[in-house]
C-alpha cells in the first residue's frame, strides 16, 4: 500500500476530547487502526500535537497496545502545583519515564509536540515532550510490533483529561501514516489518503472552530465605554469611567475592578488601545460637543489599575469611525479618516506616547479620498500600514452624498508615502470594514465587514489578496445591531493562540452598551472547505487514477466493439430519471435533509436557527395552511413545565428572535392575528415543505422532477427527533408513500419499467426498508436486463436494512433475482 506523507505545517485542526468532567458514556475515545493495524519492524515512532486542558482534569491521554506481545504502554497526565507531570507507564506493571514541565511553558506554546519512539531491536522506548530533553527506558518489546493506538477513554481506562489532539502520525523511515484530522463531522478517522482507518466517539472536530465563531461572553456597561484586546496576556478589557471588566480568553475567567479614582478623561466614545511594552491601556477622545478643557488622553496601569493623565492636547475634531492602529516601534498611535460636523476626513494623525501630543502627518504619493468607516492595520512582515475601504466622496462634504470604497492603500509609517494597490469593483451588497485589519503575512489581509445601513445585520470575515484584491468570505456570520454611531466591531489576531478575536460593542442610545466576545481558529476556512476532507481522490493519486481511467476507457471501447460484432441485438437500457431542477440560490428554506436557510444574498444562515428557533418555526409553519397555531398551544408544546408568565416571556423572546433572523430573507413573514401565529410566503421565498404540499394538493405527478428534487435531499426534519413533530412527519410520509405505491401499481400494470423503477427508487428514499419498493425496483431492472444496476440497488437496500433493523436481510441477491424472474 502506498501511503501519503504530508508536511505537518499544512495540517488542520484536530479533535477536542471530553474528559472526566462528564459522565463515562460522554467521554471521548479515538482509536486508530481499530480494524487493520500495520506491522512495524525494528523501530517506529508516534508523533502528535497536544493542547492541555484549563480545567485541571487529569488522566490517560493515550494507550498503545500490542495484542500478541500483551504489551500496553500508556501516557498519563496530571497537574502538580505549577508543573505538568507526564508519566509513561507499562500498564499494570511499572512507571517507565516521568517528565515534569512548567505548566506556564506549555500554556504559552498553546500546542506542543509529543514524540514516543519504539526501538524494537534494543527493547527501548523514548519520550520527548515540548522539545525538552528526551528520556529513555527499557521495556520488554520486540520486532515485529503491531500497535493499536487509542486516545482518551479506552476499555476500562475511563480517567481521561479534557485535551485536544492534532497532527497524529505513526511510522518509520520506510512507511508513515498521517492523519490530518481535518474532518468536520462523522465518527471516522481518515488518513491523508482519505482511507477510513479508525473511529472517534464523543469527539468534537476542531475544524468547525475555524468556521463557526465561538461566542465567549457578553458584558454590559450602563455608561459610555470602550474595549480592547491584549494579545500578550490574552485578555479583554472593557473600560468605563468607574470600572473595568476583565475577561481572560484562555481560561474563561472574568472579574470586575472598581477604580479608586475614576478615569481622568471624560469617556464619550471610549477609543482605546494597548501599549504592550508598558502593560498599559490608553483611552483617548478627539472631540466633545461642549467647550472642553482637561485631559484628552489617559492610561491605566494594568497591574495596579491606577490611572495616569497623559495629555490635554486637544484635536477638537469629531472623527467618528476613524481607522486606528498602534505602532510599537515608534510608540505612536496612528489615526486616519473619520466623520464629524458633516465632513469626511483624509488626514493622517499621530499621537506620540513619548511627546504626549498630536501631530498631523504629511502623506505623499497616491492620495486617499476623504472617508469614514475605514480600517487600518500594520503588517507583521514588512511593517507597512494598510488602509482599506470605507465610505465618503471626493469633496469630503457629507451633503454631496457618499459612496462605498473597496480599495487598499499601503502607507510607509516613516516617510508617509502612500501607494494605491487596487480597487475592487464589487457587484454584491455593500459593506463597511470593522476596525482592525489583520495582516499576518505578505499574501492576505483579513477584515470584518457588515452593512452598516441595516439596523439588524451580520458581520462576515473576508480575506483579500494583497496582490490583486481577489477575496473570499470565510467562516459564518456574527449578528450586530448597528443603529447608533457608537456601535462598532474590532478584529484582532493572536498569533500565539492562532485565533482571530472579534469584539462587537453595540448600543441603542450611545450611552449604555453591551460587549460580545467571539473567537475563530486561524486560519479561518470557507463553507466549501468545511466538508472538503476527506476528498474522494487525493491529489497525489490523481495521475494514477487518470492513467487507470484511460486504460479502462480503452478496454471498454474494445469490449463494446467486440460485443457489437458478436451480439448485434442489445438489451434495452433503462432511461435515467428526469434531470432535477436547480434549487433557488437565495431566499430558500429546506426542511428535507439538513435544515438549511439561505438569505437574500445567498448566504447560509442556518446556524442562526438554534434548536428552539427551528422548533418554533416548524410548529408555526405546519399550522399555517389553516388559521395558524394559537399562542397557548405553542406555549404548551414548547414550554410545558414553565410558569405561565415565564413561558409567555420565553415565547415572546423566541418569536422576536425568529422574526429577526427571517428578516434576512425576502418574501416571508410571521404574522399574528386573532391569537394565532402564521407564516406567510410570497413567490420570492421558497420552502420545500410548503411547495411540496402545494404540488400534492394539485395532484401533480409524484415522479415530477420538482417532487423528486425535494425527496432526494433526504429525510424530512432530519435531526429533529422531538415527539411534537411525529404527527407532521407521519402525515407527509404517509402521503408520499400512498402516492408512490399507487404509481408503482399503475406502472406495473402498464409495463412502464422506467417509471416503475423510479417510483420504487423514490419510495426507498421515504421508507428505506420498504420491501414492496425493493422487489418492484428489482423487477423493473430485471425486465430491462440490468443486473449490475440491480446489484447496486440490492446493496443499498440491504445496507440500510442492516443499519435500521439491526439484522441482515434474509435473502441473497441471487435468491431474490431468481424469485422475481
Amino acid at each position: 500500500m502506498t501511503l501519503l506523507v504530508v508536511p505537518a505545517a499544512i495540517f488542520g485542526q484536530g479533535i477536542r476530547f471530553t474528559g472526566s468532567s462528564q459522565p463515562i458514556e460522554k467521554r471521548t475515545s479515538a482509536t486508530f487502526f481499530s480494524e487493520a493495524a500495520f506491522t512495524f519492524h525494528d523501530r517506529f515512532a508516534i508523533d502528535f500535537d497536544l493542547q492541555l486542558p484549563n480545567n485541571g482534569s487529569m488522566g490517560y491521554i493515550v494507550r498503545i497496545k500490542e495484542d500478541d506481545q500483551r504489551s500496553i504502554i500508556n501516557l498519563h497526565y496530571e497537574k502538580e502545583e505549577e508543573q505538568a507531570v507526564f508519566r509513561l507507564n507499562e500498564e499494570g506493571k511499572a512507571n517507565l519515564i516521568t517528565l515534569r514541565i512548567p505548566l506556564a511553558h506549555l500554556v504559552e506554546q498553546h500546542w506542543f509536540p509529543v514524540h514516543i519512539a519504539y526501538d524494537l531491536r534494543k527493547g527501548q522506548i523514548e519520550l520527548q515532550i515540548a522539545r525538552k530533553a528526551a528520556q529513555y527506558a527499557k521495556v520488554p518489546i520486540k520486532s515485529p510490533y503491531v500497535p493499536n493506538v487509542t486516545f482518551g477513554r479506552s476499555d476500562y481506562m475511563i480517567d481521561v483529561p479534557s485535551f485536544s489532539l492534532r497532527n497524529f502520525r505513526i511510522g518509520n523511515d520506510n512507511r508513515e501514516i498521517v492523519f490530518p484530522l481535518r474532518e468536520s463531522k462523522g465518527d471516522k478517522l481518515h488518513s491523508a489518503t482519505g482511507e477510513a482507518m479508525g473511529k472517534v466517539t464523543n469527539g468534537t472536530w476542531l475544524l468547525n472552530d475555524a468556521y463557526h465563531w465561538h461566542k465567549h461572553i457578553q458584558m454590559q456597561s450602563s455608561t459610555p465605554s470602550g474595549a480592547t484586546y491584549d494579545t500578550k496576556t490574552k485578555t479583554i478589557y472593557y473600560v468605563n469611567q468607574d470600572s473595568l471588566l476583565i475577561y481572560e480568553v484562555q481560561t474563561g475567567q472574568q472579574r470586575q475592578i472598581r477604580f479608586a479614582n475614576p478615569c481622568p478623561v471624560q469617556i464619550k466614545l471610549g477609543n482605546s488601545f494597548i501599549a504592550p511594552e508598558e502593560h498599559r491601556l490608553y483611552v483617548y477622545e478627539t472631540h466633545y460637543t461642549t467647550p472642553y478643557s482637561g485631559p484628552t488622553v489617559a492610561s491605566l496601569d494594568l497591574t495596579d489599575f491606577s490611572w495616569r493623565m497623559e495629555s490635554d492636547d486637544y484635536l477638537q475634531r469629531e472623527l467618528n469611525h476613524h481607522a486606528a492602529t498602534y505602532l510599537p516601534e515608534s510608540r505612536q498611535l496612528m489615526l486616519f479618516g473619520g466623520y464629524g460636523d458633516m465632513v469626511y476626513s483624509n488626514d493622517l494623525l499621530f499621537y506620540s506616547l513619548t511627546d504626549k501630543n498630536w501631530s498631523k502627518g504629511q502623506m505623499r504619493g497616491d492620495s486617499i479620498l476623504p472617508r469614514y468607516f475605514t480600517s487600518a492595520g500594520q503588517s507583521a512582515v514588512d511593517h507597512q500600514i494598510y488602509i482599506f475601504g470605507g465610505m465618503g466622496n471626493e469633496s469630503g462634504q457629507h451633503i454631496v452624498g457618499r459612496q462605498y470604497f473597496y480599495d487598499l492603500y499601503s502607507v510607509d509609517p516613516a516617510s508617509g508615502t502612500s501607494k494605491k494597490l487596487w480597487n475592487v469593483d464589487r457587484k454584491d451588497g455593500p459593506f463597511v470594514p470593522a476596525r482592525g485589519l489583520v495582516i499576518p503575512d505578505s499574501n492576505w489581509i483579513y477584515m470584518l465587514g457588515y452593512p452598516e445601513h441595516l439596523t439588524h445585520s451580520f458581520i462576515k470575515l473576508r480575506r483579500f489578496a494583497i496582490a490583486d484584491g481577489e477575496y473570499e468570505v470565510l467562516g459564518d456570520s456574527i449578528p450586530i445591531y448597528s443603529d447608533r454611531i457608537s456601535t462598532h466591531a474590532n478584529l484582532y489576531f493572536d498569533p500565539n493562540l492562532n485565533k482571530l478575536v472579534a469584539l462587537v460593542q453595540e448600543s441603542d442610545d450611545d450611552v449604555r452598551s453591551s460587549l460580545t466576545v467571539y473567537s475563530l481558529d486561524f486560519p479561518a476556512i470557507s463553507a466549501s472547505e468545511l466538508d472538503a476532507f476527506p476528498s474522494s481522490v487525493s491529489k497525489t493519486n490523481i495521475g494514477f487514477y487518470l492513467w487507470g481511467f484511460g486504460l479502462l476507457c480503452l478496454a471498454l471501447l474494445f469490449y463494446f466493439r467486440y460485443r457489437r460484432k458478436q451480439h448485434p441485438a442489445t438489451a434495452a437500457v433503462l432511461p435515467d430519471a428526469p434531470k432535477l431542477p436547480v434549487q433557488p440560490a437565495v431566499n430558500r428554506i429546506n426542511l428535507f435533509g439538513d435544515f438549511t436557510v439561505l438569505d437574500r444574498r445567498g448566504v447560509d444562515i442556518s446556524h442562526l436557527f438554534s434548536t428552539r428557533l427551528q422548533q418554533v418555526f416548524c410548529l408555526v409553519l405546519f399550522h399555517s395552511a389553516h388559521t395558524g397555531i394559537s399562542s397557548n398551544l405553542l406555549t404548551h408544546l414548547l414550554w410545558p413545565d414553565k410558569p405561565k408568565d415565564k413561558a409567555k416571556t420565553s415565547r415572546g423572546v423566541a418569536i422576536n428572535n425568529l422574526r429577526k433572523v427571517l428578516s434576512e430573507l425576502d418574501g416571508i413573514e410571521i404574522i399574528y392575528e386573532e391569537g394565532h401565529y402564521r407564516v406567510v410566503f410570497e413567490s420570492s421565498c421558497y420552502c420545500d415543505y410548503w411547495r411540496l404540499q402545494e404540488l400534492l394538493a394539485q395532484d401533480a405527478d409524484i415522479l415530477s422532477p420538482e417532487i423528486l428534487h425535494v425527496m432526494e435531499r433526504g429525510e424530512f426534519l432530519l435531526g429533529l427527533d422531538d415527539p411534537i413533530f411525529d404527527k407532521a412527519k407521519q402525515d407527509i410520509e404517509s402521503r408520499l408513500i400512498d402516492s408512490l405505491q399507487n404509481r408503482i401499481s399503475k406502472s406495473r400494470a402498464e409495463k412502464d419499467w422506467p417509471s416503475l423503477f423510479r417510483a420504487a427508487d423514490a419510495l426507498t428514499m421515504v421508507d428505506a426498508t420498504n420491501e414492496l419498493a425493493f422487489e418492484q425496483g428489482l423487477y423493473a431492472l430485471h425486465k430491462e436486463k440490468l443486473e449490475s444496476r440491480a446489484r447496486a440497488f440490492y446493496k443499498r437496500f440491504t445496507d440500510n436494512y442492516l443499519r435500521l433493523m439491526g439484522e441482515t436481510y434474509d435473502y441473497t441477491f441471487e435468491e431474490v433475482w431468481l424469485r422475481i424472474a
